[in-house]
C-alpha cells in the first residue's frame, strides 16, 4: 500500500459525521466506499490490460467510441473526450476517472448501501477539496501549458484535458467536469476526479500535493453497524436508490433497501419506552 499523509478521522456516531461535514465549505467533494481498508482506485488501474503497452488506454477508448455509435443516435454522441469518458464510466467501462459527489450524504448512501455489517469493519467517506486540488494541478501544469491555461481562464477544459490524456505522463490528480452530464450524474451531484497518468495509482499521484495533502484529503471512517440508522435518516432526505437511479431497477432496489432498514420489534419497543418516559417528565424529545 502506498504511504500517503492524508488526514484520517473516525466517528462512532452518525450525528458526529453530520456535524463535521456541516463545517466544510462548498469546495469539497465526497466519495463513499463500503470498506475503509480500501484505497482510492480508478477502474482502469484495476484492469489487467492497462500496463501491457503504451497507448493501450487510447486504443480502448477509440474502440468504445466506434462501438457506441451502434447504440446511440446522433444527438446522444459526446462532443469531447471528457464526455466520452463520462459515458464510459456510466456504462461500466473502466476509465481513469473517479466519481465523487458534492453531497456528503449521497456519498454516505453509497458507503452504506451495500456494506458488510460487522463490528470490525468501517465504511469510509473520502473528502477532497476539489477547488484546492484544481489550483495545485494548474500550478503543476502551468510551465508547459501556460497559454492553454490563460486562454481558458484557469480551467482544465476539454482541450487541455485531451492533451494531458494523450501525453499520459503527468503524475497528478485534478477535477474535471463534462459540459454535458446525463440525468443520473446530475441527480448524484457528480464531479469527476482524473489522474494524469493511467499507469500510476490514484493514491500515489495524490502525492503531488506534498505536505499540503493533509489539508485537502480526508478519509472519514464510520462503523458499518450504523447502516440501518444511516439509511433510514437518508431516506428521510429522499436519498435512496430510486431517487439516485431514476429507473425501474433503481425503484426495485430502493424498496428492498427500505424494507431491510425497517426497525426491528426490539427497536420499536425501545422507541415506545422512550416516548413514555418523555411524557412522564413532560419532555419533548
Amino acid at each position: 500500500m502506498d504511504a500517503i499523509a492524508y488526514t484520517t478521522i473516525r466517528f462512532s456516531d452518525w450525528k458526529e459525521y453530520k456535524n463535521f461535514v456541516d463545517t466544510l465549505s462548498e469546495n469539497w467533494a465526497f466519495r463513499g466506499q463500503i470498506n475503509s481498508r480500501w484505497q482510492l482506485r480508478t477502474a482502469i488501474e484495476r484492469t489487467d490490460f492497462i500496463k501491457l503497452r503504451k497507448g493501450i488506454e487510447a486504443e480502448f477508448v477509440a474502440e468504445f467510441q466506434r462501438g457506441a455509435r451502434n447504440y446511440l443516435n446522433k444527438d446522444e454522441l459526446p462532443g469531447h473526450l471528457i464526455e466520452w469518458l463520462a459515458l464510459m464510466q456510466h456504462h461500466g467501462a473502466p476509465t481513469r476517472l473517479l466519481d465523487f459527489s458534492r453531497s456528503p450524504f449521497i456519498a454516505a448512501y453509497f458507503a452504506y448501501e451495500q456494506c458488510l455489517v460487522q463490528h470490525d469493519i468501517d465504511v469510509a467517506i473520502w473528502a477532497i477539496n476539489y477547488h484546492f486540488l484544481k489550483n495545485k494541478a494548474l500550478e503543476e501544469l502551468e510551465p508547459d501549458f501556460s497559454l492553454d491555461i490563460q486562454e481558458n481562464k484557469n480551467l482544465i477544459n476539454e482541450r487541455l484535458f485531451e492533451k494531458i490524456f494523450n501525453q499520459n505522463n503527468r503524475k497528478l490528480v485534478f477535477p474535471v467536469e463534462p459540459f454535458r452530464m446525463n440525468r443520473r450524474y446530475s441527480l448524484q451531484q457528480s464531479i469527476f476526479v482524473s489522474i494524469g497518468n493511467s499507469c500510476e495509482s490514484f493514491i500515489n499521484q495524490l502525492n503531488f500535493l506534498g505536505e499540503e495533502i493533509a489539508k485537502a484529503v480526508i478519509k472519514i471512517e464510520l462503523p458499518s453497524t450504523l447502516q440501518k440508522l444511516v439509511l433510514r435518516d437518508l431516506q428521510r432526505m429522499n436519498l435512496n436508490r430510486a431517487s439516485l437511479f431514476p429507473d425501474l431497477d433503481g425503484y426495485a432496489a430502493s424498496l428492498r433497501l427500505r424494507y431491510n432498514s425497517l426497525k426491528t420489534p426490539e427497536e420499536v419497543l425501545k422507541d415506545k419506552i422512550k416516548l413514555l418516559d418523555a411524557d412522564r417528565f413532560n419532555f419533548i424529545p
